[in-house]
This record gives structure tokens, C-alpha cells and sequence, in this order.
């Protein structure tokens, strides 16, 4: 459902990633999570338009999702 969303908000969908690591520059934190905005940061960076673009590490969604998993028990 998520990825119809996705399509037509180009990635706007993905808001709630948003939520939990506000840094960062990408909002489909996956590779089946379509974000045409973090697509369009991509380039910009490569291009030079764009600097300290940041995304959360590995480490960081193992560690978010622990922690979220844990709040309602």
C-alpha cells in the first residue's frame, strides 16, 4: 500500500521514516522504498549542489527499532 503512496508523493510516502531519524536526507530507507526526492538529493550532491548529506547507519535502524519495539512492553 505504502509503495503506491510513495509513487505519487514521490517518496513522501515514506514520512514516517522522517519521524524517526529527523537528519535524514532520505525518507525510503530501504532498496524497494521508492523516493524520487532522495533521488533528486543524489544528484544534487553530485553535481555539487548539496554537501553533508546525511542518512542513517545500519547501526542507527537496528538500533531505532529496539528501541521502538520496546516501548510498548
Amino acid at each position: 500500500m505504502y509503495s503506491w503512496v510513495a509513487l505519487f508523493t514521490f517518496g513522501e510516502g515514506w514520512h514516517n521514516n522522517h519521524h524517526a531519524f529527523e537528519y535524514s536526507a532520505r525518507h525510503g530507507l530501504e532498496w524497494w522504498e521508492i523516493d524520487f526526492t532522495w533521488w533528486c538529493i543524489l544528484f544534487l550532491e553530485a553535481i555539487g549542489l548539496a554537501t553533508n548529506v546525511k542518512i542513517p547507519t545500519k547501526a542507527h535502524k537496528v538500533k531505532r527499532s529496539f528501541t521502538s519495539s520496546n516501548k510498548f512492553k
